[in-house]
Formats: structure tokens, sequence, C-alpha cells
């Protein structure tokens, strides 16, 4: 026995009854979707159909529409409910089904279920061919399940009808019987009825026609269309079925435009969609796909196969994956790579699972293009690391300052002790000692010009190293260049002569440590595009000059390999690189032209391959609101005041050459731990100027401080910090917030002696 068996969202609790079937030596064919019955019939008519009537939708539209289907009048049609429930499926008998079954049910009683089916088939089957004579009104009209009519072959005019044939056109019996359809105005479109008549004119017979009717209401209705020739009253005449399948069109019709919408939304998501059948191969992508995977239309990427667009050593689990969505029903998130048309590869997280497409059972893959997470991953790494560099810089600093401050104290004192024995001797010096002492002091003035280059280097690597400063002021961009310059002769020294033409400019208001990163970048630049080893035969030349709208103008040229045309136009993008890996990032070009243009200024690149290239920054002047005046002159120096000094630092050698340095013009006292200075004081010893270093283990200057505010004020009001740099926030906030004055590490003698008797003079 052939059985259909026709579930509802999904029905999976029904495939134990196929298989029992199955087991029984029946043939089962089962439908999920009440579009697809029609299709299933029509490969054989089944003795048997199960219906799962579980659901809340009526079953009693697919009830008939199952009795008009060809062969159906001798098929039993069983509805499956719930225990309990059976009451509710009382309509779908009226409509034509024979039994009620109470599901799940026992083994025993679907047996014998069954075996009365088949039965009953059979006693069908037998009466098929039975004459039925003229009566049918009292036969055929009363027991079909389906709307129906009889009409005359001659006029076409109705003469009988069943009360189902009323229900679906909504109006009385009395306006039908003698009248036509045509008069009724039942056709939705003519041409249908025209196409019926042709058919039934050369055929006989019309099965299973879509044809719409409208009824008196308006509503319109989708039936199939069956008629035949039959005798009636002793004519022929035409006997019709009209199925209701309103329902089903309606299904289709919401099916149609959700999958419709389904494809509007995935085509407009900003994910990559693509959508697959069961054998893995591409069905649809969405345009985000083609453009994400370097393909010029969505044709070239149908029908692939999964393999092609996935790593080979990654299609194991993404088989996995689709193969699970599958079976369980559950989204699956993986986070993929996938092979571009160039062969490169793009990572993705992806999410895939089941879903009907076009009808069939489909696997749906979203995925988020990670690209633009791992390039911040990128940015958020290399600013770390360039935190740790900046904060290293700093600390280097500010442990070359503190020998960097005795080496030139003391090389100061040393040149003026040497340069006072030759005008102090009344008599000459022997010819040796006086060209000693002449070498001597030679030697001590080039140590003094190499100290000083180590002063300038440290704090130009401090300036640089202040990456969280970025407060604005008048920055003098000449100064600034200089100062970069010293950072950069070492990668330059190598490849390429310089030369500068620092013109005149206007000031510009910016973040001198911002300003000497960008120029520093542009100037390594230069030098990496220059091979090493000629630098006779090659230049980098650095120019300013006032531009249009008197905007200050820096030019960055080298004599190197020069750029590419087509590289141009990517050059200030993010992780966009010409180097060779391990050389580049890609980010200096793209970190410059960010806070050149923070300024609201611009950069600009002129390049051509094999002659170098040259790179322009513009930056608007600052505007100033007053007239810059000349500085009044100096006043005349006042007599040198003698004064008693304390110099608290915990390195040994700061105190003995500051010592040496200031024990010819004032009284000093030496402390290298702070709380033996304090204890001095607390012991009623008082000081003109107190000298103190910022940074000691155990009190440092900032808790030696606080302690002399608190107990003796008037010290504290005397006190110089003296700091190899202020490497933590906490110091910088210190320094910003007290009103002593501070000096850097290293510091001339002379600054030295000019600040003590500013100080003095105002005790």
């Amino acid at each position: 026995m052939r059985v259909l068996i026709v579930t509802q969202g999904g029905g999976a609790d029904l495939a134990p009854l196929e298989g029992r079937l199955r087991e029984q030596g029946h043939s089962v064919v089962t439908v999920t979707r009440e579009a697809d019955v029609p299709a299933a019939w029509r490969s054989g008519p089944c003795a048997l159909v199960m219906v799962d009537a579980r659901g809340a939708t009526s079953r009693v539209p697919l009830v008939r529409a199952l009795r008009s289907l060809p062969g159906a009048e001798a098929s039993v049609l069983m509805m499956l409910g719930r225990g309990g429930e059976l009451g509710a499926l009382r309509p779908t008998l009226d409509a034509g089904a024979d039994d009620l079954l109470a599901w799940p049910v026992e083994e025993e009683e679907l047996a014998l279920r069954l075996e009365l089916a088949h039965r009953r088939f059979t006693r069908r089957e037998d009466r098929r061919d039975m004459s039925f004579g003229n009566d049918l009104k009292d036969t055929l009209l009363a027991v079909s399940p389906v709307p129906t009519s009889i009409t005359s072959i001659s006029d076409g005019r109705v003469v009988a009808a069943n009360d189902f044939y009323f229900q679906l056109l909504d109006i009385a019996r009395d306006e039908v019987i003698g009248r036509t359809t045509v008069e009724l105005g039942l056709w939705q479109t003519h041409s249908d009825r025209a196409h019926v008549v042709e058919r039934l004119r050369h055929h006989g017979t019309v099965r299973g026609m879509d044809i719409e009717y409208r009824t008196r209401g308006g509503e319109l209705r989708h039936t199939l269309l069956f008629m035949g020739m039959v005798s009636y009253g002793g004519a022929p005449h035409v006997i019709s079925f009209f199925p209701d399948i309103t329902a089903l069109k309606r299904a289709e019709e919401g099916l149609r435009r959700s999958e419709v919408s389904f494809r509007t939304l995935i085509g407009s998501l900003p994910d990559l969609v693509a959508v697959f059948d069961t054998g893995a191969r591409v069905r649809y992508a969405n345009q985000k796909v083609v453009s994400a995977l370097g393909y010029e239309s969505v044709d070239e990427l149908l029908g692939k196969h999964i393999s092609d667009i996935i790593p080979p050593e990654d299609f194991a689990s993404a088989d996995a994956r689709m193969h699970e969505a599958l079976r369980t029903g559950r989204a699956a998130l993986q986070e993929r790579r996938m092979v571009k048309r160039d062969g490169s590869v793009l990572r993705v997280e992806s999410t895939t699972f089941p879903l009907p497409f076009d009808g069939k059972d489909s696997i749906v893959s979203v995925s988020h293009d990670l690209t633009e997470r791992y390039q911040m991953q990128g940015r958020l790494m290399l600013a770390q690391r360039m935190a740790s560099v900046g904060t290293l810089a700093a600390g280097v600093a500010h442990e070359i300052n503190n020998p960097l401050a005795y080496l030139t104290a003391n090389l100061a004192f040393a040149r003026e002790e040497l340069a006072d024995v030759l005008p102090a001797s009344n008599r000459p010096l022997e010819p040796r000692l006086a060209e000693a002492v002449g070498g001597a002091l030679a030697a001590l003035a080039e140590a003094q010009q190499g100290a000083d280059r180590v002063r300038s280097i440290v704090r130009d690597l401090k300036t640089f190293s202040r990456v969280d400063s970025v407060e604005s002021a008048e920055v003098d961009i000449r100064r600034v260049l200089e100062s970069t310059l010293n950072l950069a002769t070492t990668e330059i020294r190598h490849r390429a002569r310089l030369v500068k033409q620092l013109g005149e400019v206007p000031s510009v208001v910016g973040n001198e440590s911002r300003l000497g990163q960008v120029f520093l970048n542009l100037l390594v630049n230069a030098a990496q595009a220059i091979p090493a080893g000629t630098p006779e035969r090659h230049e980098i030349r650095i120019v300013t000059r006032v531009a249009a709208h008197g905007r200050a103008c820096v030019e960055v040229s080298d004599t190197g390999t020069g750029i590419a045309q087509e590289h141009l136009p990517r050059l200030f993008d993010p992780f966009f690189t010409t180097k060779e890996p391990g050389v580049g990032t890609g980010l200096g070009l793209s970190i410059c032209h960010s806070i050149v243009t923070a300024l609201g200024g611009e950069i600009h690149v002129t390049s051509e391959p094999g002659k170098g290239s040259t790179f322009q920054v513009l930056l608007p002047p600052a505007q100033r609101t007053e007239p810059v005046r000349p500085p009044p002159p100096p006043p005349p120096a006042p007599a040198e005041k003698r004064g008693r000094l304390l110099v608290v630092d915990d390195e040994p050698l700061v105190c003995t050459a500051l010592g040496r340095t200031l024990r010819p013009h004032h009284d000093v006292t030496l402390s290298t731990r702070a709380q033996e200075a304090l204890a001095r004081i607390e012991a009623g010893e008082r000081f003109d100027v107190v000298f103190c270093d910022l940074m000691m283990p155990g009190m440092s200057g900032m808790d030696f401080y606080s302690a002399l505010q608190a107990r003796h004020p008037e010290q504290a009001q005397r006190v110089i910090f003296l700091t190899g740099g202020a490497v933590t926030a906490q110091a910088r906030a210190f320094l910003e917030s007290v009103p002593s004055p501070h000096l850097e590490k290293p510091f001339a003698g002379r600054e030295l002696l000019s600040l003590i008797q500013e100080r003095l003079a105002h005790a």
C-alpha cells in the first residue's frame, strides 16, 4: 500500500511512524509543505493519506484539496491529532476525512487502523466502475466533499450544486440555479473561461486547472477546476469540482514574499551573506561577498564548492560545522579564513545555520570581516610599543643626566681653574708646562663640546618621549627641526649629504613632540629610500619657507628610489607600505597625516621613480593678538652677593661637582640624603638657597618639600629643584603645581650662579 504522510513544522516526531510503515512493507512518501502535495500525488495516487493535524492551523482546506485530486475518491484520509483534542477535528470529517487517530498511538491500535484503512480502500476500488445512472443530484452531489456543480452543455446554466459550492462563492442557491457563471460575474479573468471551454471541447475533461473566482462579496478565491461529461436528466451535462486552494495559494504567496524579503534583507546587510546547498555549493551570495573576495559579479561565485573559497587546511573544520548545523538545526559560530580571488586571505567570523531557501534545504553563512579588528589590534600593539619606547627613552635620559651633570660641571671647573693659571702667574711658564696647560685646555674644550652635544641629544630624546603631552603652544618650527635632525643624524650620515635651507617662517600652534615625530618620520623615510654606502652621491634637503596665505612650509626632499605612481593615492592609508617586511608597519605616514591635519595643515607628496621624492608640510601661522615688541635691555648686573647654600642629591658625584663649582662664590653644605638635610633644618640651620634633586630613594624631593612646607615654610620658598627628567605623571604634576623653579640636568655653572644671584637679590 502506498502511503502519503503530510507533516507540519518539520514533524520530526512522526519519523517512527514512517519507519514502522516501511517495516510492514508499505511505500511511504512524506511532504512537509501543503504546496508540495499535488506534486507528490502526481508521482502516483496513494491508498492512505495521513495528515498531521496537531497544530492550530485548520486542515479543512487541505482535506478538500486532497479529495479533489485525481483518483483520490478511493483513498482513505486519516487525521492525526493530539489525545483529548480530536473533537476539534470534527470539521475535517465533514470536509471528507475518513478517520481520526490520536497520536502517539499504541502499536496494536496502529496495526488495526492500517488494516481497516486497507480494507476500506479495497472496497472503494471495487466500486469505482459501478454505474450511478442519471440521478446524480441525490448521490454524487450529496456526498462530494468539495464544491460541485452541474451545468448544461447547451447554454452553460447551473442546474444543480451542493452546499459547498454556495459556501465557496458566498451566494444563495436561488441566485445561482438557472444562471450562467458569466451572468453571475464569478470569473476573475475572462481568458480563464475561454481556456476552460477550449480544453473541454477538445479533451472532454479538465483536470486541475488553477482558476480564480470572485465571490459575491468581492473576495478572490483560488480553486483547482476538474470537469467531466455526465448524463443528467437524460441529457449530457458538465459536472465541475472546485476544491478550494485559497489557503495554499496564500501560503505560497507568503513564502514567495518572505523569500523576496529575505533576498532584499541579505542583499543590503553590511556583512558577508552566502547560501550553500546541502552539498556545500554556493547558491546565492550578496554583493558584500563579491566585493570582499575580489570578484566582479555573483555569477562567478555561483556553483563554487566551499573548498574553492577557503584554504585546504580549513576545509575539514568548515565542513564539520556545516554538517553540525544541518544535524542539530542550531547556529554554529567559527572564526575562519576565506581565499580571495587573487589568492590572498580574508579573516572572518562566521555564523552558519540551516534555513530553507527557494523551497530547498540550505545552509546560510553570515560572516563579519575581521580586517578592521585586526588592524585596530595592530595599532593598539604599536601604540603600546611606542609608549614603552617613550617610557624607556625618558628613563634613559634621566639616568644619563645625573653623570652628565657632574661631568659638565667638572669640565667647566677644570677649564676655569687652568685658564686662571696663565694670567695669574707673574712670570712666564716654562715652554713645556705652557704647552701642556694649553693642550689640556684644548682637550677640555673638546670634551665640553662633546658633553654639550650629549646634553642636546638627551634633551631631544626627552622631548620625543613625551608622547602623552598633547598641550598646544606656539612652536618655533626651525628649533623643532634642529632638535629632530640631531636624532636623525646617524640614520642619514651613511646614506646622503644633509642640506639645510632653514629660511624664516612664522611660528605655529601645535605640540613640539608631535611635530618632532612628523619630521623625524619624514627624515627617516627619506634616508631609507637611499641605499647605504654612497653618501657622496645622494642628498637629503630640508627647506623651510613661507607659502601662500602666510603658512609655514617644510619640505623634505631626497634623491632616493622614489615611489611608483600607482602607490601615491594610498600612501597615507593605514598599514599601506612599500617597504620590505620587517622594515615598516605602514603606520608612520598615516600618523603624520593625522597629526598635520589635526593642526589644520596639509601634507603632500610628489615623486618620480628613480629620481626621489619630496614631502611638503603646510601649517597655518600662529595668530598674534598683540605686536611683538623687542625685549627690554637687561638691567646692569648687581654686585655679587655671597650666600649660604644647601645641595641635596643622592648622587655623590653631583654633590661634589656642585660644591666644587659653587664654593668659590658661596658657603655650601652638601647632603646625599633628604632625611639628613631635613634634620639640619630641624636643628635650626637656615639656608638662602636649597638645591634639591626631585627623584631620590627613601625621601624624595617631593616629600622633602612637603615636610618643609608644613614645618618650615620660609625654607620651602627657597627650594630650587634639580631633575634629570620627571619620568612619572606624579612628578610632572608636582612640578606644575609648586611655585619653586626647577633646573634640568645637566646645567652650566654660569647658569647656576646667575640663578643664585637672582634668588639672593629677592631674598
